[in-house]
C-alpha cells in the first residue's frame, strides 16, 4: 500500500502539516483565551474602581448605608451584581451570589488595600473583584461580580471553528501535496519509462529530461553509465568476434590436419607432420586463450601479482639472452643495456612475458640486417625500459590503437607470423599492474622506439 513514492510524499507532508497546524491551533486558542480573560479582568477590576470611587465620593459620612444603596442603583445593570461590605458585614447589595461568593472565597477582610481580589465561580461561570477602600478609618470592600457566559461562548466558537478548519485544512493539505508530489516526481515517471524502452540491442539511446535541477543530474549520471555500458558491451562484441575470428584459423587447421590424416593411410613422416602442425596450433590457441584468460581477470579485477623482490636489469638481460638465437636467426643484431642494481617487486612472469612481447614484436617487424637495442636506466625513482628497432614502424593513425585487444596495424602480416593480436595488450597490462605505463612513438619506415615507465620503491633501491 505504501510502496508508492508518491503518497508516501503526501502522507508525510500531511503528518508535518497536521503536526504544525495542531500546534499552531493549541497556541492560538491558548494565547487566545489567556487574551480574553484577561481582558476580562481588567474590565472587571476597572468596574470595580469605579464603583469603589463613586461610593467614596458620595457616601455620607453618617449614612454610608444609603450611599451604598446609591452606588449599587448607579453600578447595576444588566447581569453586573454589586455587593458593599462593612468589615465582614454587608452593607448592600443586588444579589445574594455576589455576597455569598465574596465571604465563601475569603475576600471580605482579607484584601489589602491597593489590591485586587478575583474569584470564581465555576458552577455558576461568574467572575468577582472585589477591592477594599478606607473611608474615615472605616474599610470598605466592594465587590463587583460579572456572568463570563458570553466570554464562555466566545471561546467555544473558536474552538468549533479551529475543529472544522482543521480536518478541511488537512484534508486540502493532503491534496496540495498528492498534487505537488506528482508534479516533483514527474522526471522519476519519464526516466522510467525512457529508461524502460533502452536494452542491449539499443544501448545508444540516452534519457531525456527538460528539468535542471537534481533530477537532471540524475539523468547525466544514467546517461554516462550508458555510455559506459555502450561501450563495454562494444568491446566485448567485438572482443569475442575477434577471439572467434583468431581461434578459428587454428581449429579449421587442426581439423583439416586430422581429415587429412585419417583420410587414408599415410607413412610415419606424413602422421609426424601432421601431428607436428596441430601441436604447433594447439600451442596457439592455448597462448591465445591464456592471454585472454588474463586480460578478462584483469578486467573483473582479479588479476593477482604474485609479488617478489627481483632485479629488473637481471630480468632483462635473461630476456634478451633469449630472445638472441631469434635475433641471429633473422640476422639482426640484438643489444642490451641496463642500469645495475635495479631493485622492484613484482610478478616477474607477467614482467618476463612484457618483455617477450615487446622483443618478438621488434625482432618480427625488423628486415634482416637491422638492430634491436633494449636500454634500461634509472630516471629518478622510475626505471624506464626502453626497446628501439629499425623495423617497418607504425603508421600515425595505428598509434592510438596499437594496445586494443586483437587490433593490427595490417591484417596479414600479423597473422601470417603467428600472432593473436593480444601482445601489445599483455604489454599494457603488465606496465599498468606494476603502477607503470607504456608508450610508443614510430615513424614508418624508420622504426619503433617503446618505453616502459615503472615506478621504483626508492626503500627498495640501491647504489
Amino acid at each position: 500500500m505504501f510502496s508508492s513514492v508518491r503518497l508516501r510524499l503526501t502522507l508525510w507532508y500531511a503528518l508535518a502539516f497536521g503536526l504544525l497546524l495542531t500546534c499552531f491551533s493549541i497556541y492560538v486558542l491558548s494565547s487566545l483565551s489567556h487574551d480574553l480573560r484577561s481582558a476580562f479582568d481588567q474590565t472587571l477590576m476597572r468596574t470595580a474602581d469605579a464603583t469603589a470611587s463613586y461610593f467614596d465620593e458620595f457616601v455620607e459620612r453618617n449614612n454610608p448605608a444609603a450611599g451604598a444603596a446609591e452606588t449599587i442603583r448607579e453600578f447595576s445593570h444588566g447581569k453586573t451584581r454589586v455587593a458593599i461590605f462593612r468589615g465582614h458585614e454587608v452593607i448592600a447589595s443586588n444579589g445574594a451570589n455576589v455576597v455569598s461568593l465574596a465571604l465563601r472565597s475569603n475576600l471580605v477582610g482579607s484584601v489589602r488595600l491597593g489590591e485586587y481580589g478575583m474569584a470564581t465561580d465555576s458552577e455558576r461561570n461568574e467572575r468577582l473583584a472585589a477591592v477594599p477602600i478606607r473611608i474615615n478609618s472605616v474599610t470598605y470592600t466592594v465587590a463587583v461580580l460579572e456572568s463570563m457566559r458570553e466570554l464562555s461562548d466566545e471561546l467555544a466558537r473558536m474552538r468549533q471553528i479551529v475543529l472544522f478548519a482543521m480536518p478541511a485544512a488537512f484534508l486540502l493539505a493532503a491534496l496540495g501535496g498528492f498534487f505537488l508530489a506528482g508534479k516533483s516526481l514527474e522526471p522519476v515517471v519519464t526516466i522510467s519509462a525512457q529508461a524502460e524502452r533502452i536494452t542491449a540491442k539499443n544501448l545508444d539511446e540516452r534519457l531525456d529530461v527538460k528539468s535542471r535541477d537534481e533530477f537532471a543530474r540524475l539523468a547525466a549520471v544514467f546517461n554516462a553509465l550508458l555510455s559506459r555500458l555502450d561501450k563495454s558491451f562494444r568491446v566485448m562484441r567485438e572482443f569475442m568476434a575477434d577471439a572467434s575470428h583468431e581461434l578459428r584459423t587454428p581449429l579449421a587447421i587442426i581439423h583439416g590436419e586430422a581429415e587429412v590424416s585419417l583420410s587414408r593411410e599415410r607413412t610415419v613422416d606424413e602422421y609426424r607432420e601432421s601431428i607436428s602442425t596441430i601441436r604447433d596450433n594447439s600451442k596457439r590457441m592455448a597462448r591465445i586463450v591464456k592471454d585472454m584468460l588474463d586480460l578478462a581477470r584483469a578486467d573483473s579485477g582479479q588479476q593477482m601479482l604474485r609479488r617478489e623482490e627481483l632485479y629488473l636489469d637481471d630480468v632483462v638481460t635473461a630476456c634478451c639472452r633469449s630472445a638472441q638465437p631469434l635475433a641471429q636467426l633473422k640476422q639482426i643484431r640484438l643489444s642490451c643495456s641496463a642500469d645495475q642494481d635495479l631493485s622492484f617487486q613484482g610478478d616477474e612472469e607477467l614482467l618476463r612475458r612484457m618483455l617477450v612481447n615487446l622483443l618478438h614484436n621488434a625482432i618480427q617487424y625488423t628486415p634482416s640486417g637491422g638492430a634491436v637495442s633494449v636500454m634500461l636506466k634509472r630516471e629518478n625513482h622510475d626505471g624506464v625500459l626502453t626497446i628501439s628497432d629499425t623495423g617497418i614502424g607504425i603508421p600515425q593513425a595505428s598509434l592510438d590503437r596499437i594496445f586494443d585487444r586483437f587490433y593490427r596495424v595490417a591484417e596479414a602480416r600479423t597473422r601470417a607470423d603467428g600472432g593473436s593480436g593480444l601482445g601489445l595488450s599483455i604489454v599494457k597490462l603488465a606496465a599498468e599492474c606494476h603502477g607503470g605505463a607504456v608508450s610508443v612513438a614510430s615513424r614508418p619506415g624508420k622504426g619503433s622506439t617503446f618505453t616502459v615507465r615503472l615506478p621504483l620503491d626508492s626503500q627498495m633501491m640501491t647504489s
